[in-house]
């Protein structure tokens, strides 16, 4: 059988933007695609791809309507009003699939054609696949019809830009924000129902699961099991990093370490490892496991940046990089810092590393330039203060670059240098650092909007609130934005909210306890920073005056809205590692890993050069990005070619000669408005009864009296009047 293949210059444009019909199906089965170039290939995959969900959407129309037919007693069919706890038999005997597959399925068709239409359309109209509908539907399946439907129409301009996971994040985000006492309400029942199971799987093995956790205390467990297992791969423990974290946080819990210090911990378990794996004396040298600098045995490209190397010390830093000596360790290259950006106030006590991020891996044949045509194109800038022609050739080798595409910048062209391979040493990431994002009025207590924990995702107005009162020593930064949400200013805040001298202290770190990192990122429009009293807002008050300040500053000396480095000269450009202002500015300005399809928190990715430093590439802001550890590789090893012809703005051209761009994301994105209903709404059910207080007050009462204890609780300490701990007054 031949194929008819259409592979005229004007392929991509006939299959870009076609409804998918039957006539756009009939069309691609009339191409070959291995006879398609990189573009038209992915017009093609896209085509193919929205064919696809058209499909998906047509097969849950055909299995809602499947779970609702009935015959009557004439034989004639009908159709029930909705499905019922039958309708998943139907289907499971007609796929041959588990009565609970099928009802999931049921569940999800039902969700998209009645309940939420215009997630439905989406579907059919092939703009979203199932993956990422069904996330939607179950990141509102606890909300009204009226504010899931709200939340929809919030999420849908962006969903199809967003991988599952951020879309996830962004869903829950929006529906937090629709209505906060709701959501409160919801987060403190489940926590009142937390609990702690085991369950044994079918190969073996187990699963012991810590379910309605506190989302403080959760994180902050992970936090520290993240930190001591990159202590662990510093120590030269190889396992992979999710079976390392496993291990871990079983020692933990098992009692076999009990009364043993973190130092200890990392001792015995790296004796442990170094004893099983050790060599056979009598094998030669080239047998036992690969101790290679880069990964350890296993690790897949898809480990991200938490595989890194030796580099790892404790709370994220590399051994000796002094990451607990304030956010300029670990760059030791930039420039001086004017009095309103930095200075010897700027060093925060903080708990962990703030210095640690390096730049690109080293020289690569692959640094070069790309495009891409993809979603974005032609679009304005951020704001629209720029018109970025995203059209531009992709050179052929990393010397075709060029000068970077910024107006009255010198000619930084060299002699193209013969390229070296890369670096083993992978740039320095955090581990065991726990990042909040909140803005400054939610911190304030002026409104409940939510906040976001990378990597973790939204956290309700109170929780955020807890979890920067209890990183009150990490490191504060303020991200001043303009009133589009874009990034205008980095501030690393040297003062902080008082603590009232009747406040119980936080909960601190156990004695040999490993210190991990912490950032507190207050986002707040400049207007409104301005706008703000300090004199109305108590503990706060050191802090806003602060900000004022700095502000002022920044606004008689023209910097707001400019890099840290905008004045540096060619001195800072030759310098292959920027100085802490300008990491922690790419780091806020990129918000997560730049290529599209990733989202890897900055603060947990490598620092890299879009031109390489070997090329004659500038140590500045305009040539730095965030990148994970696997897209860093793939950027040196794959064929990937990368400019940035703007701030901010990536163009990437993969080995297949398909582009991609990115833009600078709005550091505060838009939240819907709160519309909480006249009378509280009630929880979802979650298949538990709700008891009452009574009840439990009871129980207390009586297990009290069984085991002779008091139930009354015990007396609060009274506060420190000194926590050696705490930073000097400002």
């Amino acid at each position: 059988m031949s194929v008819e293949q259409d592979q005229r210059p004007g392929l991509a444009a006939r299959l870009s933007g076609r409804a998918p019909d039957a006539g756009l199906h009939a069309l691609l089965d009339t191409i070959d695609p291995a006879g398609l170039d990189g573009p038209e290939l992915a017009a093609y995959v896209r085509a193919r791809f929205a064919v696809h969900n058209r499909a998906e959407a047509q097969l849950l129309a055909g299995l809602r309507e499947l779970g609702l037919a009935v015959e009557d007693a004439d034989g004639r069919p009908r159709r029930l009003p909705s499905s019922d706890e039958f309708s998943g038999d139907e289907v499971a005997g007609v796929l041959g699939c588990s009565r609970t597959m099928a009802s999931r399925r049921l569940a999800l068709a039902d969700d998209l054609f009645s309940r939420l239409p215009a997630l439905g359309e989406a579907l059919w109209s092939g703009r979203l696949d199932e993956s990422k509908v069904r996330a939607i539907s179950e990141c509102v399946a606890d909300l009204s019809a009226e504010h899931a439907r709200l939340a929809v129409a919030e999420v849908l301009p962006e969903a199809g830009e967003l991988p599952v996971m951020a879309l996830r994040e962004r869903v829950g985000e929006i529906a937090l924000a629709l209505d906060p006492e709701w959501a409160e309400r919801r987060r403190q029942r489940a926590e009142a129902r937390g609990r702690l199971e085991l369950r044994a799987n079918p190969s073996g093995t187990a699963t012991l699961s810590l379910l309605d956790a506190p989302a403080a205390d959760g994180i902050a467990s992970m936090s520290r099991v993240e930190a001591l297992a990159a202590q662990l791969r510093a120590a030269g423990v190889l396992t992979p990093i999710n079976r390392l974290r496993m291990q871990v946080g079983t020692r933990l819990l098992d009692g076999s370490t009990a009364g043993m210090t973190d130092a200890e911990l990392i001792a015995l378990l790296a004796a442990e490892y170094h004893a099983a794996n050790g060599p056979d004396p009598d094998d030669g040298p080239d047998e036992g496991p690969d101790e290679g600098p880069d990964e350890g045995p296993d690790e897949g490209p898809d480990e991200g940046p938490d595989d890194g190397g030796p580099d790892s010390g404790p709370g994220g830093g590399a051994p000796g990089d002094g990451s607990g000596d304030g956010p300029d360790t670990g760059s030791g290259s930039g420039p001086a810092a004017g009095p309103a950006d930095h200075g010897p106030g700027d060093e925060s006590p903080d708990d962990g590393d703030t210095g640690d991020g390096l730049d690109d891996r080293g020289p690569s044949p692959d640094e070069g330039s790309g495009e891409r045509s993809g979603e974005g194109s032609g679009e304005d800038g951020p704001g629209g203060r720029h018109d970025l022609d995203l059209s531009l050739p992709a050179p052929g080798s990393p010397a075709a670059q060029g000068v970077l595409d910024l107006n009255g910048l010198p000619n930084l062209s060299e002699p193209v240098i013969e390229p070296e391979p890369m670096e083993p040493r992978a740039g320095r990431v955090r581990h065991g650092t726990v990042e909040v994002r909140l803005r400054l009025t939610t911190a304030l207590g002026l409104d409940q909007h939510p906040a976001t924990v990378p990597g973790f995702g939204a956290v309700t107005a109170p929780v955020a609130r807890d979890l920067i009162a209890q990183r009150h020593r990490g490191e504060w930064r303020v991200v001043l934005v303009d009133d589009d949400g874009h990034l205008q200013h980095v501030l690393l805040a040297r003062s902080r909210p008082t603590r009232p001298r009747n406040q119980a202290r936080v909960r601190g770190r156990a004695p040999g306890a490993t210190r991990t990192g912490a950032i507190v990122e207050l986002h707040v429009p400049t207007t409104l920073l301005a706008a703000l009293d300090p004199d109305d807002h108590g503990p706060w008050a050191p802090l806003l005056r602060e900000l004022h300040a700095r502000l002022t500053d920044l606004q008689h000396t023209g910097r707001l809205g400019l890099p840290p480095d905008a004045d540096s000269g060619p001195d800072q450009w030759r310098r292959r590692r920027p100085g802490a202002e300008a990491e922690r500015w790419t780091r806020a300005r990129d918000r997560h890993c730049i290529v599209p399809w990733c989202r890897r928190a900055a603060h947990r990715a490598e620092i890299d050069h879009t031109r390489d430093h070997a090329h004659s590439g500038p140590t500045v802001t305009w040539n730095l990005g965030a990148w994970c550890s696997h897209d860093h590789r793939a950027k040196h090893h794959a064929g990937w070619h990368v400019r940035q012809p703007l701030p901010g703005w990536f163009i990437i051209r993969t080995r297949a000669g398909i582009t991609h761009t990115t833009r600078p994301p709005r550091i505060l994105r838009p939240l819907p408005t709160p519309s909480p209903a006249q009378r509280p709404r009630p929880l979802p059910d979650d298949g538990r009864l709700d008891q009452d207080t009574d009840y439990l007050d009871d129980w207390r009462r009586r297990f009290a009296a069984k085991f002779g204890k008091a139930s009354t609780p015990p007396a609060p300490e009274p506060p420190a009047r000194h926590d050696p701990d705490d930073p000097p007054p400002f």
